[in-house]
């Protein structure tokens, strides 16, 4: 475990804390002494050689607990590491996956019979002990998370797998195992592919220089929400605002056409009067385009509070563009957060709402329903809506008719998914009749991404 040792020291100074060469050795020659079994005994060890004041401390544990998060004593992993919200999906197709797996029995890769399988803890330490053996931990610049991301689909067998996919979609009319065989497994190869891409991002924000702060909020922006901690959140939360200013700045001046357009031949007359008749400045027809109300509507409850954290800090950022931002979230009951957020800074109101209102089985049904409740009227042709949520709604009622109530009233209806589309419709996944109900549905993953659906919500011509 002396590649262990040293990876978490390299882990600990990229984030900004001291060791130096002799508290890594005063760590080896301490784990000598103790071992590796006790997960507990590892950490107070290692805290007690390598960190040295309380907010070093504070630090170390966070690292701790992200480098060591599956880590065994013999290389094993012990847990799955969490994935993102797309881990649902496989797990809840585990059922059918094993029958399709069963049903089939032609040869394929040992990853195909996985996939198959479903079964997403040991996809997750496949995904896991493949980065290893490809160095992902080497991996220093942003520029190679896609070198890397390749590396590792071809060490877990990614040629052998689209071979898979493709004899079995060629397969026989007659051979229905085998077509459903192949179906299910191209849908969870771009599973993988994904959760791949999530790993990659993940051991770069652990194993990235942390002295270079331009790359390192390259690489924030593009990153996934959910797979960012809570040592990131401060620099997130900054990065946030810095841009919510500039989208601020951009869209600052009020929209609308002055001294140009169509002639306005009354208002010309009139203002000729005092000129005896004479038209000495035309007047031209103004087209105002007042600021819309918009009303948002956050799933909050497992890993998608991290997509509605940044959502909702992006748009009450963008209060100089948007005054009337209507906020709602939402787990197993719906509350409006328009007044916690008017009355704290956005950081603390999220908080605040996030301990009071994050824990719970998601409804969709009771929030859909509350939403056309609490907003009534205000639900016009100069209002805009925008769900975040992954529609994952335990197989309850998806309460469509109110959605298309909510979509019919308002002037556009946008729905943000967390998840990629190869997801939606799988396990109790709605997505695919929720966005049958919405004018549109695009998959947001990352801050970029929630840049540039602020950025083309506030240009849009239709406000």
């Amino acid at each position: 475990m002396e590649s262990a040792l040293t990876g978490f020291v390299r882990v600990l100074r990229n984030a900004e804390l001291r060791v130096s060469p002799a508290e890594t050795l005063d760590a080896a020659r301490a784990l000598e002494l103790v071992g590796y079994a006790d997960r507990e005994r590892l950490r107070e060890t290692l805290s007690a050689t390598l960190a040295k004041t309380i907010p070093e401390k504070a630090l170390f544990d966070e690292c701790f607990a992200r480098f060591f998060a599956w880590q065994t004593p013999d290389g094993a992993a012990e847990e799955a590491p969490s994935t993102s919200s797309e881990s649902a999906p496989a797990q809840a197709g585990a059922a059918s996956g094993t029958s399709l797996a069963g049903a089939f029995s032609g040869d394929v890769s040992e990853l195909s019979a996985l996939l198959l399988q479903g079964d997403a803890t040991r996809i997750a330490l496949a995904i896991d002990a493949a980065g290893r053996a490809s160095g992902i931990e080497r991996m220093q610049m942003f520029t190679q998370r896609g070198l890397y991301g390749r590396r590792l689909l071809e060490t877990l067998g990614w040629q052998q797998l689209q071979d898979d996919v493709l004899r079995l979609e060629q397969a026989p009319p007659e051979a229905d195992p085998g077509r459903a065989a192949g179906l299910a497994l191209k849908r969870a190869a771009e599973r993988l592919r994904d959760q791949v891409r999530e790993h990659v991002e993940r051991h770069y924000l652990l194993h990235a220089s942390g002295n270079a702060r331009g790359l390192r909020e390259s690489v924030l922006r593009e990153a996934r929400l959910s797979s960012l901690e809570r040592r990131d959140l401060d620099q997130m939360n900054k990065l946030v605002r810095r841009i919510a200013r500039r989208l601020a700045a951009r869209h600052a001046r009020r929209r609308r056409r002055a001294k140009r357009g169509l002639l306005d031949v009354p208002r010309t007359l009139r203002g000729g009067v005092a000129h005896d008749g004479l038209i000495f400045e035309p007047r031209w027809k103004q087209v105002r385009r007042d600021r819309p109300s918009l009303v948002v509507l956050c799933d909050i409850s497992g890993s998608v509070r991290a997509y509605a954290r940044f959502l909702l800090l992006f748009l009450y950022g963008l209060g100089d563009v948007l005054p009337r931002v209507r906020g709602f979230v939402f787990s197993s009951q719906l509350a409006e957060i328009t007044d916690l957020f008017g009355d704290n800074r956005p950081e603390v109101a999220m908080e605040l709402a996030l301990k009071q209102w994050g824990y719970g089985s998601t409804d969709y049904a009771e929030a859909l329903r509350g939403l056309l409740a609490a907003t009534g009227r205000e639900l016009d042709a100069g209002a805009t809506v925008v769900i975040l949520g992954d529609g994952r709604n335990n197989r309850g009622d998806p309460a469509l008719e109110t959605l298309r109530e909510i979509g019919n009233r308002a002037r556009r209806g946008v729905w943000l998914p967390p998840e990629s589309m190869s997801s939606w419709g799988t396990g109790d996944s709605e997505m695919l009749r929720y966005r049958s109900c919405v004018t549109e549905a695009r998959t947001v993953q990352s801050l970029a991404h929630l840049e540039r659906f602020a950025d083309e919500l506030l240009r849009n011509p239709a406000w």
